[in-house]
């Protein structure tokens, strides 16, 4: 497929962008090593914009995966030069949001993708201060309920994902030094609403992105099974009789998750009696629902 979001037909630089698709095939053939005399910052910027592309191969292979390298595998980026990319990627967070079915959905789902590498690098090399880390936690939350568009994949355009990318920034955001107990509760909560509230019966492997975002909480020091199986009791979802469509697809969905997080916690080897007593508590709670 043509790459058709920053460079034209000819393979030159699409209006705003400084370098063509060749430049950076270039970058990621060569294991996105940083071209020699280049800036990081500028480069960086430019991809945060490629994530918005409709062409697969821009978006997801290039834009996203040399970003990933440079953020968290090559470490390129120092806390200073992360703040203003973090900036950017919140704003795209918001870019058309509430809007189905159009190609803006990738600028912001690969930005929330983008950022749960950043969120990863800051919990093993400390480079986002507790403000910085605060508003990308609020904005994830405020963007999984805003998103709209939760279409998976496309045969032509590839994945859109923002569920599954959503989930993915919940679940570093879920092993965050940051994060106290009402943060917990607000993760789990938002994850809940997602799930009852989705206009589709997720069939991309958003289950086992939110299982693992869940999953990330029952590992904490700090988890509080007792407030996990009441969150399991709060939010489950209820049937009329007869059931409506809605309804019945929010249970799908909820089942879904609870048991592909059973399945998780059950296969851990050396599991805390916190992560047994969620177990026990994901048991109970699907046994209401099957």
């Amino acid at each position: 497929m043509a790459l058709t979001a920053a460079v034209s037909a000819a393979g030159r630089p699409a209006s705003g962008a400084e370098h063509d698709a060749a430049f950076w095939r270039a970058i990621a053939t060569n294991k996105y090593a940083l071209p020699a005399g280049a800036d990081v910052r500028a480069l960086s910027a430019e991809l945060a914009d490629l994530l918005a592309s409709p062409d697969p191969e821009l978006r997801d292979e290039i834009a996203y995966s040399t970003l990933a390298s440079w953020i968290y595998q090559q470490k390129l980026l120092d806390a200073a030069a992360l703040r203003p990319l973090a900036d950017r990627l919140l704003a795209n967070l918001t870019a058309h949001v509430g809007e189905r079915d159009t190609d803006a959905v990738f600028r912001r789902s690969f930005s929330a993708l983008t950022l749960s590498v950043i969120v990863a690098r800051d919990n093993v090399d400390a480079v986002l201060d507790a403000d910085a880390w605060r508003r990308i936690d609020a904005a994830a939350l405020a963007y999984l309920a805003a998103e709209q568009d939760v279409r998976g994949y496309d045969e032509r355009n590839g994945w859109m994902h923002s569920a599954a990318h959503t989930a993915d920034l919940l679940k570093f955001l879920g092993r965050s030094r940051y994060l106290d107990a009402a943060g917990q509760r607000r993760i789990l909560d938002a994850i809940g609403a997602k799930l009852t509230t989705a206009p589709v019966v997720f069939a991309f492997g958003e289950d086992e992105r939110y299982a693992r975002a869940i999953l990330s909480l029952t590992a904490r020091k700090d988890f509080d099974d007792r407030e996990f199986a009441a969150w399991t009791a709060r939010t489950k979802p209820a049937l009329a009789e007869p059931p409506t469509v809605a309804q019945l697809r929010a249970i799908q969905n909820w089942k879904n998750v609870l048991a592909k997080l059973e399945v998780l916690l059950s296969n851990e080897a050396q599991p805390s009696e916190a992560a047994i007593a969620a177990r026990t508590a994901l048991r109970a709670a699907l046994k209401t629902l099957y």
